[in-house]
C-alpha cells in the first residue's frame, strides 16, 4: 500500500442509543526491496438497555393452559427487594407470626411484603413496577447489549534478499467490555442457609429456610473485562527444486482480568442471618426482612466482595507449505500444495478465591489449566481429466495425518469434481470427513455454574405461580422419584453444573455436497447454483441442555437421565448435572439456491442476488439408559431456531461516483413447545405437548453511498439504515434473553450510520 486511508464510522439506533464509533487509519510505504504497512485503530459500543425495548421491558410468562398465541402475563423474579417468604417449615413461630398467618390465610404459605400494609400472600400474576403482580422486574436493569472499548494496531513489512523474501506480522488488540445484571438476588434455601430464630431482625420466634431478597441496595452486578491479544509472524519464502515455499513461526497470546463486584460470600451471609450469639465483630447482623432500603453500607461492607480472575490462552505454530506444478496435461498443469506443521495450544483461567471456594453466593467456579500439542503433515491436488470447448472435467483430492499428543493420531480427507457442461452449466461434488480435538477448556474447564432458563417439570404451579397440569408422565415419573403430588416451584431458572472432561473422544464428521451451476449463454449476466448437502457430525462435544436432561427423566415411557438432577431435603433441584462429554450425532441436510444478475443499463449497473437455504432435516440423537434419544430440530425451537426457509437478497445500482442497494433477510416461522419439549409431536412414547407458531421474520435495510474528489484525496461517502420498518424479533416464550433468540433475531431496532473514508 502507498499512501493514507482514513475510516470514521459513527452509528446509533433509532431509540437514541446503541452508538458505535469507529476509528481507523491505515498507511504503507515501499521501496525498491521493501514495504511496510500500519494500521490502528478504535472502536467503542455504547450499551443497550434491555428495558429500553418495548419486546424485553419485561419477561413473559406464556399460558400454556390456555395456549391462544396471546396469553400471557409479565413475570419477574420472585426474590423481591420487599421481601418474599415461602414457608416450607410450617413452624408455629410466636404471636406475631400467627397473626400474619392469621391474616393471610392458613393456607397461604407464601408471603409478600408489602410496603403499605406489611406481610401479606405473595400475587405471581405480574411485575411490581407496574402493580400486577409482586415479582420484581429485573430487565430495565439488565443490558441488552453490552458496551466495549477496543484498541487495535497491525504492522506488517516484507524484504526481498537475493533469492527469498522475509516477511513479519504484530498485532495488538486491548478490549475492555462491561456486563451489567439486576441487583443481586438472595435465595437462601438455593444456597442451604437459614434465617434463625435468634436473629437481631427476626421477630418472629422461628427459623425460615426459604426467604428471598433482591439486594437493590448493593445496585448492579458489574462484570468487567480487560484483555490484551498480541500475536507476532516470522517466515521466509523461497524458491527450491520448482516449488515455491513457505517457512514461518507464529505465537499468539491472549490474557487478561475479569473482575466480578456485587456478590456475597456465602459464609458471611449465612453467619450474618444466624443467631446474634454467633454474629460478633466483624459480623454485622443481616436484616432481610423489613423491605427496601433496611440493608445498610456496614451490612454490604461485611458480605460483598470483589473478584479478580486472571487467565490467558496462547498458541505457537510453526509450519511449512509448498506449492507448485508436477506435470502438465492436456487439460492443463496437476498443481500440488503440501505441508507439515507443529501446533503448540496451552491454556488456564483462575477465578478468584472466593469464587474457585465455592464460598459465593453467585455463580461458582474451578480453576482451568490445561495444554496440548499436536503434528500433522497435508497434501492436496488439483487434477485436470479433460477439457475441449463443450466439456471438463477436474479431480480434487486432498488429504492430512495428525497426532495428538492427547489422541493419537487420525487421518482426514477430501475428494471432488467438477464437471463442465455445454451451455454454461456444470456439476460439482465434494465428499469428506473431519476431526475435531477437544478444546482445553472442553477437556480442562473447572466446575462453573449456569442458571438456564428451565422449570420443574414436577412443579404444580409455573413461574408465574399459577396451576400448571402435570402430563400423565409427569405424574407417573414425579410420583416414582417421591415427589409430592402437590409439590410446588415457581423458580424461572434452576442451576446446572457445567465442567470439562478428560474422558472425552474426539469428534468426527462425514460431509457430502452435490450442485448444479448455470449460467445461461442466452441470458448475459445471470448464473444460478442449487446444492444439496447433507453433514453427520458423531461423539459430538457439548453437554445436554438442562431442558433435555430434565425432560428426559420425567416426561416420556422410559425415564432417564434423571441421576444428573440432585434434589434437596424439600425436593427442590439444587442441580443439574451437565458436564462436558460426547452426547451423540447430529445429521443435517438442506439445499442451498442462489441466483445473481449483473446487467449494464442507461441509469447504470443493475444487480440482484438471492440466497435461500431449505433445511430438510436438523436431527440431535442423544444417549441414555435406555437407548438413544431422538430430539428433532427442524422446525422446532427445542434446539434453537432452525426454520424450514431462510433467505438474504440484495438489489443494488452502481454509476459513476454513487451507488445504492437494497438487502432483505428473511427467517422463516417454526414452532415452539411448552417447556422446550417438542418429541411428542413425532414420538409416541412422549404425551403430545401444547404448541404455539413462531411467525416468520423479515428486516430491510439500505445503504448508498457517493465518492468525492478533491486536490486532497478522495472521499466516499456512505449512509445506511438497517432493519427500516423497525421490525422486532419473534417472540418465544422459551428464549432466555428478552423472550426472543438473540442468536437469531436482531434486537437493535432500527439503525442508522454513517461512514466516511478518505484517501490520500
Amino acid at each position: 500500500m502507498e499512501g493514507v486511508v482514513v475510516d470514521l464510522y459513527n452509528g446509533m439506533a433509532g431509540a437514541g442509543d446503541g452508538e458505535v464509533q469507529d476509528i481507523s487509519v491505515t498507511t504503507g510505504f515501499s521501496s525498491g526491496k521493501g514495504r511496510i504497512l500500519f494500521s490502528a485503530g478504535y472502536h467503542e459500543r455504547k450499551p443497550v438497555w434491555t428495558g429500553d425495548r418495548d419486546f424485553s421491558v419485561t419477561d413473559k410468562s406464556y399460558d400454556w393452559e390456555k395456549n391462544d398465541g396471546d396469553s400471557y402475563s409479565k413475570n419477574g423474579s420472585s426474590a423481591t427487594p420487599e421481601g418474599h417468604i415461602i414457608d416450607r417449615l410450617g413452624e408455629e413461630g410466636n404471636d406475631a407470626w400467627q397473626a400474619i398467618v392469621a391474616a393471610a390465610g392458613e393456607n397461604a404459605g407464601d408471603y409478600h411484603r408489602d410496603p403499605k400494609t406489611g406481610w401479606r400472600p405473595f400475587n405471581w400474576s405480574g411485575i411490581s413496577s407496574d402493580g400486577s403482580g409482586d415479582t420484581y422486574n429485573y430487565q430495565p436493569a439488565n443490558y441488552l447489549y453490552t458496551p466495549q472499548k477496543r484498541y487495535s494496531s497491525f504492522l506488517t513489512g516484507s524484504y526481498d534478499l537475493d533469492k527469498s523474501r522475509v516477511y513479519f506480522e504484530v498485532s495488538y488488540t486491548n478490549r475492555q467490555s462491561d456486563q451489567k445484571l439486576a441487583p443481586t438476588p438472595l435465595f437462601i434455601i438455593s444456597e442451604g442457609i437459614s434465617v434463625s430464630a435468634e436473629n437481631k431482625y427476626n421477630e418472629f420466634g422461628r427459623d425460615f429456610i426459604d426467604v428471598r431478597r433482591r439486594f437493590v441496595e448493593a445496585s448492579n452486578r458489574n462484570f468487567l473485562q480487560d484483555l490484551d491479544t498480541y500475536r507476532t509472524v516470522l517466515g521466509q519464502k523461497f524458491v527450491l527444486g520448482g516449488f515455491d515455499h513457505d517457512v514461518s513461526f507464529s505465537y499468539g497470546r491472549t490474557e487478561g482480568t475479569n473482575v466480578n463486584e456485587g456478590r456475597f460470600i456465602r459464609s458471611n451471609v449465612e453467619r450474618a442471618l444466624g443467631p446474634d450469639s454467633g454474629c460478633t465483630a466483624p459480623c454485622v447482623p443481616l436484616d432481610i426482612l423489613h423491605g427496601a432500603g433496611t440493608i445498610t453500607p456496614e451490612m454490604l461492607k461485611y458480605i460483598q466482595y470483589t473478584g479478580i480472575a486472571r487467565g490467558h490462552s496462547q498458541q505457537k505454530i510453526l509450519q511449512w507449505n509448498s506449492t507448485g506444478d508436477v506435470a502438465t496435461l492436456p487439460a492443463g498443469p496437476v498443481a500440488i500444495a503440501s505441508g507439515l506443521s507443529y501446533r503448540w495450544e496451552a491454556g488456564a483461567s483462575i477465578p478468584d478465591p472466593v469464587t474457585a471456594s465455592g464460598n459465593t453466593t453467585g455463580n461458582k467456579e474451578e480453576p482451568t489449566a490445561g495444554e496440548y500439542s499436536v503434528g500433522a503433515l497435508y497434501a492436496e491436488t488439483i487434477l485436470p481429466l479433460y477439457k475441449d470447448d463443450n466439456f471438463g472435467m477436474n479431480l480434487t483430492a486432498a488429504g492430512r495425518v495428525f497426532n495428538y499428543d492427547t489422541f493419537g493420531s487420525g487421518f482426514t480427507y477430501e475428494a471432488g469434481t467438477r464437471i463442465e457442461l455445454p451451455q454454461g452449466a456444470a456439476v460439482r461434488a465434494t465428499a469428506s470427513n473431519a476431526f475435531r480435538a477437544p478444546s482445553i477448556a472442553e477437556m480442562f474447564l473447572g466446575n462453573t455454574d449456569s442458571f438456564p432458563l428451565v422449570s420443574d417439570p414436577c412443579s404444580t404451579v409455573d413461574e408465574a405461580g399459577d396451576a400448571r397440569e402435570l402430563s400423565s408422565q409427569q405424574l407417573k415419573n414425579c410420583a416414582n422419584a417421591g415427589i409430592p403430588a402437590d409439590f410446588e416451584d415457581s423458580r424461572a431458572q434452576l442451576r446446572a453444573k457445567l465442567g470439562g472432561s478428560t474422558d472425552i473422544d474426539p469428534e468426527k464428521a462425514n460431509m457430502l455436497t452435490a450442485g448444479l451451476v448455470y449460467a445461461p449463454q442466452m441470458v448475459d449476466g445471470l448464473d444460478v447454483s442449487v446444492d444439496y448437502y447433507t453433514t453427520t457430525v458423531e461423539d459430538e462435544i457439548g453437554t445436554l441442555p438442562a431442558a433435555v436432561i430434565l425432560s428426559n427423566c420425567y416426561s416420556q415411557d422410559s425415564p432417564s437421565n434423571c441421576d444428573q438432577i440432585v434434589r434437596d431435603s424439600n425436593n427442590l433441584i439444587t442441580n443439574i448435572l451437565a458436564t462436558n462429554t460426547n452426547v451423540g450425532k447430529t445429521e443435517t441436510s438442506g439445499i442451498d439456491i442462489g441466483v445473481n444478475y449483473v446487467t449494464d443499463s442507461s441509469f447504470g449497473v443493475i444487480s440482484g442476488q438471492i440466497e435461500s437455504n431449505m433445511l430438510l432435516n436438523y436431527d440431535k440423537t442423544l444417549p441414555s439408559a435406555n437407548g438413544p434419544e431422538l430430539i428433532q430440530g427442524q422446525g422446532y425451537y427445542d434446539l434453537g431456531a432452525f426454520p424450514s426457509w431462510r433467505h438474504t437478497a440484495s438489489l443494488g445500482l452502481n454509476k459513476s461516483k454513487y451507488n445504492v442497494g437494497l438487502n432483505w433477510r428473511y427467517i422463516g416461522g417454526f414452532e415452539e413447545c411448552e417447556d422446550d419439549d417438542c418429541k411428542g409431536i413425532y414420538r409416541s412414547d412422549v404425551d403430545a405437548p401444547k404448541v404455539r407458531a413462531i411467525e416468520a421474520n423479515s428486516i430491510f435495510s439500505l445503504q448508498g453511498s457517493y465518492e468525492l474528489g478533491s486536490g486532497f484525496g478522495n472521499s466516499v461517502v456512505t449512509l445506511g439504515i438497517n432493519n427500516i420498518l423497525d421490525q422486532a424479533p419473534a417472540v418465544i416464550f422459551n428464549g432466555f434473553l428478552g423472550t426472543s433468540d438473540a442468536r437469531t433475531y436482531d434486537f437493535l431496532g432500527r439503525y442508522m450510520y454513517l461512514r466516511l473514508t478518505h484517501s490520500l
